[in-house]
Formats: structure tokens, C-alpha cells, sequence
């Protein structure tokens, strides 16, 4: 197998909590967020108002050169200490997830999903999300991209 980096994050949307309030019930810090009514400027500097609902991240594992699957315990742990607060933000009408992004160096390196993981998420309603990420391949040194 190929070594890869990797980051999991929970990921929830909420229609009327604010990104801070979210945080301080899990006990997360966050990481990117946007919250319910915030404004914003489009390219142009016109102003849309876009957020109708609150978007929040919480980094829960990552690693470099590393394995997803050794990853997992810790995963379960954290999403466990917090199940009594992720079911109320379920019944609250907020849709919550995991995404794992793998950051590919050569080729993709696969990975197997923790069969406590799997229930917990079942359990929990969580979302799965998996981005996948690899570097521009060499440019052939035989073709002219300036022609």
C-alpha cells in the first residue's frame, strides 16, 4: 500500500444554532464555519445572504504518511463521549457527518471502514463523506505546453 495523509472531521449543519454555540455542546474546537444569517460579498461586492443555516468543522484525527484504519478507536471515542449531545442536534433538525478527506501521494491506498464505526454512525444517523486528493502527475518532459 501507498502512504497517504488523511483528516476526519465532523461536519454539521444546523438551521438555527450558531457555529459557537454547536461547539461548546460537543466540547469541539472548530475549525471552518459559517453561521445561520451571516452575510456575505459576492465578487463583485454586492451582498448575498446566502447562510440559511449554520455550517460547522471539527477536526477529529489526521495523520501523516499514515494509515485511515489506526485512526478509527479514536474516532469512535470521540463521537461516543458525545452521543446524548449529536442526537439532540438530530432531533433539532441538524444534519451531521463525518467527511474523511486522504490526501493520495501515488496512488490510492484504500481503506477499511471499523465495524464499530459503522453501527455508531447507523446509530447516530451520522453522514459519510469521502473527498480524495492527489498531486498533478508529472508534466511529460516530451510535450511543449507554451505551443
Amino acid at each position: 500500500m501507498y502512504p497517504y495523509d488523511y483528516r476526519i472531521s465532523l461536519v454539521v449543519q444546523h438551521p438555527v444554532c450558531s457555529s459557537a454555540d454547536i461547539a461548546a455542546r460537543l466540547g469541539l474546537e472548530r475549525g471552518f464555519f459559517r453561521d445561520v444569517g451571516t452575510d456575505l460579498l459576492d465578487g463583485d461586492g454586492h451582498l448575498i445572504r446566502v447562510h440559511g443555516f449554520t455550517r460547522v468543522s471539527f477536526e477529529l484525527a489526521a495523520g501523516k504518511d499514515g494509515w485511515l484504519m489506526d485512526a478509527w478507536p479514536q474516532v469512535v471515542e470521540i463521537l461516543q463521549a458525545r452521543v446524548e449531545v449529536i442526537q439532540a442536534l438530530n432531533q433539532e433538525g441538524a444534519e451531521i457527518g463525518l467527511r474523511i478527506a486522504v490526501f493520495g501521494k501515488q496512488a490510492w491506498a484504500g481503506f477499511v471502514l471499523d465495524d464499530a464505526l459503522v453501527r455508531l454512525m447507523a446509530d447516530l444517523r451520522l453522514g459519510f463523506h469521502v473527498e480524495t486528493y492527489f498531486p498533478d502527475p508529472p508534466a511529460d518532459p516530451g510535450t511543449d505546453d507554451d505551443a
